[in-house]
């Protein structure tokens, strides 16, 4: 059952464009090591995705700035822009896209006051 979902994390862009069965392909790999890596549909951003608390209190410190995960990339030739890095924060309803999928270079480089 679709429900709302919060998201926290990190989103950083891509040192290239890659293509979109590279993205499949890879997107598939990192599911299956256990990556909290994805990688958008427009192919030129990465970002880490965990589970938050949409609805109530929450305590602790959440990861959101923890760039390492992104080190699963290199196994694929390709690496992160590390400065452009941005924590984040998404509610969404996950029987749709998500906006971190959604997410291009430009709009997230306009968004964070990088462009």
């Amino acid at each position: 059952m679709s429900e709302d979902v919060m998201s926290v994390g990190v989103m950083v862009p891509l040192n290239r464009k890659i293509t979109e069965e590279e993205r499949e392909e890879w997107n598939e790999l990192l599911y299956d090591q256990g990556s909290e890596v994805g990688l958008s549909y427009y192919c030129d951003m990465a970002y880490t995705a965990e589970r938050g608390e949409a609805y109530g209190i929450s305590f602790g410190v959440m990861p959101v700035n923890n760039i390492s995960a992104f080190d699963d990339l290199k196994q694929f030739g390709i690496w992160i822009e590390e400065e452009k890095a941005r924590p984040y924060r998404c509610l969404w309803y996950n029987g749709a896209d998500s906006d971190m999928d959604m997410m291009t270079r430009e709009q997230f480089l306009n968004i964070t006051g990088q462009s």
